[in-house]
């Protein structure tokens, strides 16, 4: 393209890295990364993990996806994920993605096309969010209009062409799909006085409540009523194949030789820190506690600031507190490490309370690498061991326990107690029962798996479902009868107190206060209520009312006034709100729909 290209003759710094901020940037919808849907899925590879109507999509790109999200994470916090974000990193990429081949489609189908001068005049005049949180930009962490256009008239240090094209095939094309679907969003002045209304105006009401105490405790559901309803339902019942595995596992743990070789790490920083070397430049260096890191750019040194008894661990605290002003001791050992601490000052509160100013370093003890190799060398000679002996002669000459795996589907990620396991779902679905598995290993084990059995699908029975669908069909029958109870009462003229006088069990509230969308007395809150109170006046009755416990009936006894110069002060903003509420529905549902009835096929679970 290269309109503002053009300007430049000598570019020195490439974009490409702010480009990830679009993620967040749309007050609706979102996209997975920068380039085109269309460009990243192409046919490259014939493990095809999904469709979506007809479009393949290859578990090399999706894996791809997958990884960037994880090193973009893992760059954020500066630590590794775990087995179980790992997993949940994977199906929420599924679900952008998915999005993002619907909204590619849609653009495809609308012919949306950019023209140069609409990315020119969108840079000029309404500089996206994604450019606008560019540090680049900003000036005591805001974004600097004047810095912004000088970098654009300016012909030297940006190089705007990767944002140019990114504007071109994906940001704007999807704004301005966008606006297509949520121009019809509008509010009106009463939308907003309304709105205003149920925040900050004040209801008196008087309320009789109608509950599930005014019923018979011995409403009969007869066995009849419930297999009618079980086989009314009964396609909600089947139950898919199920695997049942049995395991070994050897949990990754430190060893006692571990827990030396960080004690004699401390014991080296101790010397360190007692012969004069800055404790705080030491903390920074040599420190494992996350805390110490929570500011990149202003590391704390070690310093846990002042404290009281009662608020650290006890052999941390015994430390501190048994010490002296000045004094450098440890290595303390707690559930967390061996911990190095200097005590910086110590004073006695006005309420006598003794506190300290403290510093730590902390090392963690964690399994080394010769103690996990051992582990998963145990485990590997086991797992070889068992496909020539037997799983279970071999786990009886070894005295290893077996553990009975809670059974696992197809879709099945976690183990009972054992954690993340996706592998052995896929080892339990493409084996033989009686088959030892390879090792696998999560955050926490290696583990070595045994198929036992395979359950066919099925449909779970009447008698597992009797007293679930009893209880569902008791639901319905208080409803039911709550219904008629509160039609029997209602009458344009209703006497609240004299009706609780009549039947102890309704529930009287004289007179309660609050705005519509906050709590009442004994009806807490409900959507219902506001729904029904909105439109009332003064003096009127309304009912019954659906409320989470029963049927409710309300006396509107008082409604403040509005303020209106605070009203003219927060309208704007009360606006917006509700505009970006109603275009984020609409969006929302549009989305939704076309996901609904599009063809999506989700081959995942064959792959992982």
């Amino acid at each position: 393209m290269g309109i503002i290209t053009n300007m430049r003759s000598q570019m020195k710094v490439v974009m490409w890295t702010i480009l990830i901020l679009f993620i967040a940037s749309m007050a609706v919808g979102g996209l997975v990364g920068g380039a085109s849907i269309s460009e990243i899925f192409g046919q490259r590879s014939p493990n095809q993990i999904g469709s979506l109507n007809d479009k393949p999509i290859y578990l090399e790109d999706f894996n791809q996806l997958v990884s960037d999200e994880i090193l973009r994470l893992q760059g954020d916090s500066g630590q590794n994920i775990s087995d179980a974000d790992r997993e949940y990193v994977r199906a929420i990429v599924w679900e952008r993605l998915i999005q993002d081949l619907i909204i590619q489609d849609e653009i495809e189908k609308r012919n949306i096309l950019i023209s140069d001068n609409e990315v020119l005049f969108q840079l000029k005049n309404n500089p996206p969010p994604f450019l606008q949180s560019n540090p680049g930009f900003q000036s005591n962490g805001r974004f600097d209009i004047e810095k912004y256009m000088g970098a654009i008239i300016t012909p030297e240090n940006v190089d705007w062409r990767p944002v140019e094209q990114f504007m071109q095939s994906v940001y704007l094309p999807n704004y301005k799909l966008q606006q297509y679907v949520v121009n019809g969003a509008s509010i009106s002045n009463k939308d907003i006085r309304e709105s205003y209304k149920k925040r900050f105006v004040n209801y008196t009401l008087e309320i009789l409540h109608i509950t599930d105490k005014s019923l018979p405790e011995d409403i009969d559901i007869s066995n009849d009523l419930i297999l009618d309803k079980y086989n009314l339902e009964i396609d909600k019942f089947k139950k898919p194949e199920i695997r049942n595995l049995k395991y070994v596992s050897w949990p990754i743990v430190s060893s006692e030789l571990d827990s030396s070789r960080v004690l004699s790490d401390a014991e080296k920083l101790l010397t360190r820190a007692k012969n004069g070397e800055d404790f705080s430049i030491l903390a920074n260096n040599y420190t494992e506690d996350p805390s110490n890191f929570s500011d990149p750019n202003n590391l704390k040194g070690g310093s846990l600031g002042w404290f009281g008894r009662g608020v650290m661990i006890s052999e941390f605290e015994e430390a501190v507190f048994n010490g002296n002003k000045g004094d450098i001791v440890g290595p303390i050992l707690t559930q967390f490490g061996y911990h190095i601490i200097k005590i910086n000052d110590k004073k006695v509160t006005e309420d006598g309370d003794e506190q300290v100013d403290a510093s730590h370093i902390l090392l963690r003890i964690v399994p080394s690498r010769d103690t996990e190799d051992l582990l998963k060398n145990n485990a590997e000679v086991f797992s070889f061991d068992s496909r020539e002996f037997g799983f279970f002669a071999m786990a009886d000459s070894l005295k290893l326990s077996i553990s009975d795996a809670s059974p696992v589907q197809k879709e099945s990620i976690f183990i009972d107690k054992l954690g993340v396991a996706r592998q052995a779902v896929s080892f339990a679905f493409n084996n033989p029962v009686g088959t030892v598995s390879d090792v696998y290993q999560n955050d926490n084990f290696y583990m070595v798996f045994y198929l036992e059995s395979i359950d066919k699908p099925s449909t779970i029975s009447f008698e597992e479902l009797e007293d679930s669908l009893k209880n569902e069909l008791l639901v319905q029958k208080k409803r039911e009868l709550l219904n008629e109870l509160s039609k029997s009462i209602s009458s344009e003229v209703m006497d609240f107190k004299q009706l609780k006088n009549q039947n102890d069990t309704f529930e009287y509230i004289e007179e309660d206060s609050g705005t519509l969308i906050g709590s009442f007395e004994s009806i807490g809150k409900s959507n219902y209520l506001v729904g029904a109170i909105s439109n009332a006046k003064e003096g009127d009755l309304v009912g019954p009312i659906r409320t989470i416990r029963g049927n409710a009936f309300v006396k509107v006894k008082s409604i403040g006034e509005i303020n209106e110069a605070d009203f003219e002060e927060k309208k704007d903003s009360i606006k917006f709100s509700l505009l970006i509420d109603r275009q984020n529905y609409l969006w929302g549902h549009w989305l939704q729909a076309l996901r609904d009835n599009s063809d999506l096929k989700d081959y995942r679970f064959d792959f992982y």
